[in-house]
This record gives structure tokens, sequence and C-alpha cells, in this order.
């Protein structure tokens, strides 16, 4: 297979998830709140599926100890993450002590599953229809995926910038998880589970500092 041919692919899902990052943070920024992206991030998601096709990939495929391993690596990243924010004491934009898991988890099991949707699933499988590897694959979406978390830095106030400018850096990190969790398993719903448990250590871990 020639280099030219595997490039057009990769230069068509970029365009697109360029033009998904201009509705995504414009609409943050016409109107803020979180509300619009995630309209928009529900409606990328439902165009993907009815334009691309992907499939579900609900079941994994592959036995426990080809990813198992992963979520420890996940919960280790949560940690160190946490670890990081108190010990430079880099303020947060929201207030961790107040945080529950009855107040966070109904938000963050329909955030994540509506993201691993979208990256771990729509590109992921858009990308291997058109000959990439797995691994291109993985690193592809875990950059799309660092890519979207850069939107807050256009709409918070200052104090916040630095926090996210830092978080989108480690989801390139997390980012790469999800996706291998993705590959190795053949299931998005293993990811999103990976992204679920990720979330709210990082969150349990902030509330009780």
């Amino acid at each position: 297979m020639s280099r030219r041919h595997i490039r057009k692919p990769l230069v068509g899902f970029g365009i697109a998830v360029l033009g998904f990052y201009l509705l995504f943070w414009g609409s943050q920024i016409l109107f803020p709140g979180g509300t619009a992206g995630t309209v928009i991030l529900v409606l990328t998601t439902l165009a993907g599926f009815a334009f691309i096709q992907p499939g579900w990939n609900i079941w994994p495929s592959r036995p426990v100890e080809y990813w198992a391993v992963l979520f420890g690596l996940l919960l280790g990243s949560a940690a160190f993450a946490v670890c990081v924010l108190t010990s430079i004491k880099i303020p947060t934009p929201y207030d961790s002590a107040r945080l529950t898991i009855f107040t966070i988890l109904p938000g963050v099991v329909a955030v994540t599953g509506i993201e691993e949707l979208l990256f771990r699933q729509v590109m992921f499988r858009w990308l291997e229809q058109h000959q990439i590897s797995g691994g291109g694959a993985v690193l592809t979406t875990s950059i799309a995926f660092a890519g979207a978390h850069l939107g807050p830095l256009l709409t918070v106030e200052p104090v916040g910038r630095v926090f996210y400018l830092l978080q989108s850096l480690y989801m390139l990190w997390v980012g790469l998880l999800f996706g291998e969790l993705r590959r190795v398993s053949d299931s998005w719903t293993i990811s999103w589970v990976g992204h679920i448990g990720y979330n709210v250590a990082v969150l349990l871990l902030l509330s009780q500092r």
C-alpha cells in the first residue's frame, strides 16, 4: 500500500476534526455554560453514526488479560494527576470539596459515554475502515481527544486556564490508554468503563484533599 494512499484518510480526518473543533469551541464562546458544547457533541456523534455507520462493538471480543492491566494504569494516572494538582497548588475551576459520587456520577456516565462513542467508536472505526492501523487509530484519536479539551481555554477566567491547559496535555496520555483499551478489547464500552473510572477517581481523590 502506497504512503500517499495512507495519508489521504488522515488529511480528511484532520479536516473533519478541525470542523468539529470550530463548532464545539465556537458554541462555548457564543453560549457559555457547557450546554451548547454538549449539544454539538451529541449531534456530531449522531451524524457520525448516520454517515459512517461504524457499528457498535459493545461486547469485548478478546480475553480480559489483554486489557485488565490498562485499568490499573488509568487509576495510577488519576492518582498522579491529583498529586500534581495538589502539590503545586494549581487552582481548579470548581469546588472539589463539594463533590459527591451522587452528584457527579450521572453526568460523568452520560458525558463520557458520548465522548467514547465519538472518539473511540465513530472516529476509531472510520480510521480502521480506511486501512489505518490499530496503533495509528489509537494515536490519532487520542490527539483529537486531547485537542477537544483545549476549548475551555477560550471561555474560562484566567484563573482556570492553567488547569485546562495541563488537563488537555495530560489527556493525550489518558486518551492513549482509552484508545488502547478500545483496541485490545475491540469494545468501546470497555474504554467507556475506563473513562468513567478515571474521571470518578480523579474527582473523588480531589474531594478528599
